[in-house]
């Protein structure tokens, strides 16, 4: 007599959804839910299985379990059966219970669409999906409309046609196996993603769904192959997998640290083993904790570098930071990356690099220095040091033109040194070059630092007085005209200079005739000295 072992197991075995039966070795129900009672109505008294159901019901399930002396391999026995009060098909699952003295089966019912009929008279036509039934050769038995047209055929033309020779060879070598296994080891069914070879040449991606059916022997004779077009899926599968193996190939040979995250920067998905040039760091570490890379950040920079990379306030970002080696060495790095949203704007992942701009720095660096040096050579005369004549005479357009705006006053000063043509022919050269030197340590010597000398070119250089007035020239023109002793000058050589000063006036058209005008006095100022020289030289 049936025993309930465990009264809480059996609660929930009455008021389960579904319809459930309990049945001894003899095939007689010992136990039913609610929902069994409501679905095979039963009557009080004893009830076998066979007299629920389609004759052959208990049969079979006794020759499945039969068939080893070990159950515990086994998976639930299926069958497509009929209720023999409403003929109404169903489908019953049964699991066998070997813990109690003798064997339990526990009987499990649900709606089955197809009545109970041989396995090539299944109504499969109007399934949305493509389904078959083949015999144990794999030759199809009937198929639905949706699995022909899937592969191009007519239903005439599939018809004695196995259903391997349709797959892909290396799909099908890899497939029958499964199918024996479906015999050999009583198995339900199987699934497997395989390509059938369309009527025009090309392969067709499907997932197929293979079940064996049985009929009154214990052997199963045919099988139902449902299949479902997943080609798109694969084609979609390649794209990413080609994209993913061509990103791999290219971050893998690329000079800049290439990294991706999830939304949360501390979740890292990848990074490549550029790392280690840089970093001179395992790259694994950083899976670890992706913090870890600062702590060859420079400490100067180390708290910009984590505000940066683990902030969520920005969508992209692009800094340059310093790495501090053990040595002493420095490292110059871009760190460049930006968010990655769906299209409901949700963010997804993060991706950036950290490129080594070192050699672009020590480039920058040298080009800043041949810049400066450059612009010494334009700016500055290579001989003396003071402004060369480009330079200067920017500043006396300059000047000039902010007398056109303000009116301030300036005096431009246009200087010669006298005889300096003999000084070369006596003394040669160095000696002369010497003497420009003096000359314009002289002039920077005695102007303010509001003004500007420079040199105009040979002996020849002016002193452009900024905002000065007329009445202010005086005592600069003597000190400027003060004759040049230094004790650098060979046998005591003096050099005496003549200045010509023009301020700058409403009548001056241009920079250009301000320099003539001046030049003019200086020459002026020349030939009176000369003839000065040549009077007082004359004997009465």
């Amino acid at each position: 007599m049936f025993q309930i072992q465990n009264h809480s197991q059996m609660l929930y075995f009455d008021i389960a959804p579904v319809p459930m039966l309990i049945v001894n070795e003899l095939g007689e129900i010992v136990h039913s839910n609610r929902e069994c009672q409501s679905t095979l109505r039963l009557e009080q008294g004893s009830h076998n299985l066979d007299g629920c159901f389609s004759a052959g019901v208990w049969y079979d399930i006794k020759r499945y379990f039969a068939s080893s002396a070990s159950l515990s391999h086994f998976e639930p026995f299926h069958k497509v059966a009929t209720l023999s009060q409403s003929n109404k098909p169903c489908l019953l699952k049964v699991s066998v219970d070997t813990s109690a003295s003798s064997n339990i089966y526990i009987v499990v019912i649900s709606d089955c669409a197809t009545p109970e009929k041989g396995a090539d008279e299944l109504d499969i036509d109007g399934l949305p999906y493509g389904m078959a039934v083949v015999d144990a050769e794999g030759q199809f038995v009937n198929i639905n409309k949706a699995f022909y047209m899937l592969l191009g055929y007519s239903e005439y033309e599939l018809k004695g046609i196995s259903d391997f020779e349709l797959t892909y060879e290396p799909d099908a070598n890899s497939e029958k196996p499964l199918r024996r296994q479906l015999v050999t080891e009583c198995r339900e069914h199987y699934q497997v993603d395989k390509r059938y070879v369309h009527k025009n040449g090309h392969h067709i991606w499907v997932r197929s769904l293979v079940s064996a059916v049985s009929s009154d022997k214990m052997r199963a004779d045919k099988f139902v192959v449902s299949v479902f077009d997943i080609h798109e899926e694969k084609q979609l599968q390649d794209v990413i997998s080609t994209s993913e193996r061509r990103f791999r190939i290219i971050a893998e040979n690329v000079s800049s640290v290439v990294w991706i995250s999830a939304p949360d920067p501390m979740r890292l998905y990848y990074a490549n083993r550029c790392f280690n040039d840089i970093w001179e760091e395992p790259v694994e570490s950083l899976y670890g904790d992706p913090r870890v890379f600062l702590n060859r950040v420079h400490p100067s920079d180390r708290e910009m570098a984590a505000t940066t990379r683990f902030s969520s306030s920005s969508d992209s970002w692009s800094v340059n930071y310093r790495l501090l080696f053990p040595d002493g060495r420095i490292k110059h790095v871009r760190d460049s990356g930006h968010c990655v949203f769906d299209g409901s704007n949700e963010l997804i992942y993060r991706v950036g690099t950290m490129t080594d701009i070192t050699s672009e720095i020590d480039q920058r660096d040298t080009v800043v220095t041949m810049a400066h040096h450059l612009r010494k050579l334009v700016e500055y005369d290579s001989l003396t040091g003071i402004k060369s004549r480009h330079a200067i005479m920017n500043d006396i357009r300059e000047t000039y033109q902010q007398h056109a705006l303000t009116g301030a006053p300036s005096i431009l000063v246009y200087i010669d040194a006298d005889g300096f043509k003999g000084i070369n022919d006596t003394y040669g050269h160095k000696i002369g070059d010497e003497v420009l030197v003096k000359i314009a340590e002289h002039l920077t010597r005695n102007i303010r630092d509001s003004d500007v000398a420079g040199r105009i070119g040979g002996d020849e250089f002016v002193v452009l007085l900024r905002h000065t007035a007329q009445s202010e020239v005086p005592q600069i023109m003597e000190r400027l005209c003060q004759d040049i002793r230094s004790e650098g000058l060979p046998n005591g050589i003096t050099v005496s200079l003549t200045l010509g000063e023009k301020e700058l006036t409403s009548d001056i058209q241009s920079a250009e005739q301000w320099l003539s005008v001046a030049d003019k006095a200086m020459y002026q100022n020349k030939r009176r000295k000369k003839a000065s020289y040549t009077r007082t030289s004359t004997p009465m």
